[in-house]
């Protein structure tokens, strides 16, 4: 029997896809998450001229993520209830106020304040984006919240390499300059909010949301690999610019290019992911990227010690990356299956759920780099990277997926 994954009726208001509804939330989330991708980037310019150790410097990124959980959910809820579409180009631009806030801080509870203004404005930007992914999406559900999930390490992609040229020009305060395209792709998408409404208005009045109830046991299964990918991946995004540096031995913006590499193959995985999800149980592709994940993760922290060559550390980055995207946007689609009747709930609780529980896990894996080297931190990684893949063993079929295998026998996309 061929497993696979089913054809549901879909969120969205028409079973094809609205291609430029997709772009233009994809935007979105690319200059909401670029400041999640500046923040480990300015790790090392805050140890080097602020005097901060790599546990409190980590501290910040815990503070972006403290309320991403509460704030996600709280967000996803009011979503379920009515239309908050103004979120979308709200949450673009006060995270990047937030980001700008933590450069020109001159004490570190400012630093904090920013951080988590920028943490705040993000987690409110995702449940509501991702639910007009789904409704643009149409029927390639998987493909479509894939597409716009690759927004979102295109964004922490892109921050590093628009970042680091302002740090080593302007110093910490250079990162104020990416307000001013924050403001032109709010105008652009403050612009689209009566679009956005009428597209929700009409899905909701012709009854396309999907049928079924909400498996909390499955949805709570999912959320605990989410948590330990997340840490993974935040781990990684965090650590990898100091880890280049000190141990491999490269320059600032090899430094960054590392980073850009890991994020770009997260990109890539993540299409590829969205594709393969489409065409196999979702459950399998989650399996497939923690166990990629763990090895090309295990294999940086080996090689960076060894041999201490950036010709093998950047590809491997990559590697590591497209290997974590895997899962990326399917795992949101899964948590949205899980909870059909819920799905604001739903992208709230894996999203915010996700970024929390990294951010808390953030000064530990700093703590392990002051105490037994930052060789130590990637290995920790790939034993979270381990865990996760057994979660996802773990995670039960979705209702639907259930019910048309009885029926058909076969399951298909």
């Amino acid at each position: 029997m061929t497993v696979g994954v089913p054809s549901l009726a879909p969120i969205a208001l028409t079973p094809s896809t609205d291609r430029a509804g997709l772009r233009l939330l994809t935007l979105a989330h690319a200059f909401t998450d670029l400041n999640q991708g500046v923040l480990p980037v300015m790790i090392p310019f805050l140890v080097a001229q602020r005097h901060l150790s790599l546990t409190v410097a980590a501290t910040l990124v815990l503070a972006a993520n403290l309320l991403g959980s509460v704030v996600q959910l709280g967000f996803g809820h009011l979503s379920d209830k009515r239309p908050i579409a103004w979120v979308i180009p709200a949450g673009v631009i006060v995270a990047a106020t937030g980001t700008a806030l933590v450069g020109l801080a001159p004490t570190l509870p400012l630093m904090l304040a920013g951080a988590m203004l920028m943490g705040f404005a993000v987690a409110a930007f995702h449940p509501e984006g991702s639910r007009f992914s789904n409704y643009f999406a149409g029927r390639k559900r998987s493909s479509g919240m894939s597409f716009f999930t690759v927004g979102g390490f295109v964004g922490f992609a892109a921050g590093p390499v628009l970042a680091t040229p302002l740090l080593l020009a302007f110093g910490l305060r250079g990162v104020a300059f990416l307000l001013i395209p924050a403001c032109v792709v709010a105008a652009l998408l403050w612009r689209e909010l009566p679009r956005f409404n009428e597209v929700r208005a009409r899905a909701h009045l012709e009854h396309r949301e999907r049928p079924g109830r909400n498996d909390w046991r499955g949805f709570s299964i999912m959320a605990v690999v989410v948590a330990l990918r997340s840490t993974t991946f935040l781990a990684a995004v965090t650590f990898t610019p100091i880890f280049v540096l000190r141990v491999v031995h490269v320059n600032a913006f090899v430094q960054s290019f590392t980073l850009f590499s890991l994020l770009s193959g997260g990109a890539i995985g993540t299409m590829l992911g969205g594709l393969l999800g489409e065409r196999i149980d979702r459950r399998r592709v989650v399996t497939l990227s923690m166990i990629l994940t763990a090895i090309f993760g295990l294999a940086i922290a080996l090689t960076g010690a060894a041999f201490h060559l950036v010709a093998l550390t950047v590809p491997l980055a990559a590697l590591f990356g497209l290997s974590l995207g895997l899962s990326a946007g399917v795992l949101v689609v899964l948590g949205q299956e899980y909870l059909p009747k819920s799905i604001g709930v739903a992208s709230g609780m894996t999203l915010g759920l996700a970024n929390t529980i990294g951010g808390i896990a953030a000064p530990a894996f700093g703590h392990i780099g002051d105490q037994f080297g930052l060789v130590s931190v990637f290995v920790t990684i790939a034993i979270f990277a381990v865990l996760a893949l057994g979660g996802s063993l773990f995670m039960p079929a979705p209702a639907l997926y259930r019910r048309t295998a009885g029926q058909a026998g076969t399951l298909h996309p």
